[in-house]
């Protein structure tokens, strides 16, 4: 199965069955949600640029939460990376978010070390294709809500408490 919504630029972003399998696997709360995300990326309310290049698609599914689906546009095509739900909105509009880990630097220093040991210290896992890697402190993890940092790093909470994190451009830090 590959779905395709078309972006406001008019790029058709592929969901592919790998990915959307990847995505429910770490964001529990997604599933179920999967035409959700593809008008998400074909009608959002907003469309942020993130910090390698992706674009973050938001479209609110209630009143204030709302479902924020990351991509990449490659020219005439483009694929989604990941999607998460949030009812923190305030940090994708002013890109700037006070961190609600004591200090998000001391897990970004665990990335070169986390994407290649071969034995997994927390849960996590690495996505080469999408270069993210997910960061649960939990299993299984249900996010009842997310937000994403000026540096690309998605914190995901279950009832207030920190229980993941999604890194993108993982391979880059």
């Amino acid at each position: 199965m590959i779905d395709t919504a078309t972006s406001k630029n008019g790029v058709a972003i592929r969901l592919t069955e790998e990915r959307w399998d990847h995505i429910t696997d770490e964001h529990g709360e997604m599933a179920g949600l999967h035409l959700e995300v593809l008008e998400a990326i074909s009608d959002p309310i907003r469309v942020v640029a993130g910090g390698e290049g992706e674009l973050l698609a938001v479209r609110e599914l209630e009143l204030g939460k709302y479902v924020v689906v990351v991509y990449r546009e490659l020219g005439d095509d483009g694929f989604v990376i990941t999607a998460f739900l949030t009812r923190r909105i305030k940090s994708l509009e002013m890109k700037k978010t006070a961190m609600a880990i004591a200090n998000i630097e001391e897990y970004l220093k665990l990335l070169p070390t986390l994407t290649r040991s071969p034995s997994k210290l927390l849960w996590s896992s690495y996505d080469t294709e999408a270069d993210t890697l997910y960061i649960n402190f939990k299993k299984p993890s249900q996010a009842t809500d997310s937000e994403i940092t000026d540096d690309d790093v998605i914190i995901r909470y279950e009832n207030g408490e920190v229980v993941g994190l999604t890194i993108l451009h993982a391979s880059t830090r």
